[in-house]
């Protein structure tokens, strides 16, 4: 899973993004949305991961993720990256990993939608 990060890091970096933040569980997301000093603006997630630090992977982190923001209605584009070609409405995309996609041109086709909605 980390390296799968640092693949997803690099085609970020390579469509502009810089300031990136990585957190390892969904509680240290919330309680960078809350209490952080840092603006999120896009939050790239996997599906799969642990909800909060050292308890074991959930594998629908991602779905739960999604969910709770639609509740509170946390207005921050998504993008999920996955092993998995997902189709999940309310999210900017999906970035399917596999050895044949090419992350570069993926991630730069869903950050294009970011322009799109500004």
């Amino acid at each position: 899973m980390f390296l799968r990060g640092l693949i997803y890091e690099k085609a970020l970096e390579f469509n502009g993004v810089r300031n990136i933040m990585t957190v390892r569980s969904q509680e240290k997301l919330w309680e960078q949305l809350y209490h952080g000093e840092d603006k999120i603006d896009l939050i790239v997630t996997d599906m799969q991961y642990p909800l909060k630090a050292g308890e074991t992977v959930d594998e629908e982190a991602g779905l739960k993720l999604i969910e709770r923001m639609k509740q509170e209605k946390i207005d921050i584009p998504v993008i999920v990256c996955s092993a998995l070609n997902y189709s999940i409405p309310d999210i900017l995309g999906s970035v399917w990993y596999s050895e044949q996609n090419d992350l570069n041109s993926d991630f730069k086709e869903v950050l294009g939608r970011l322009e799109k909605d500004s």
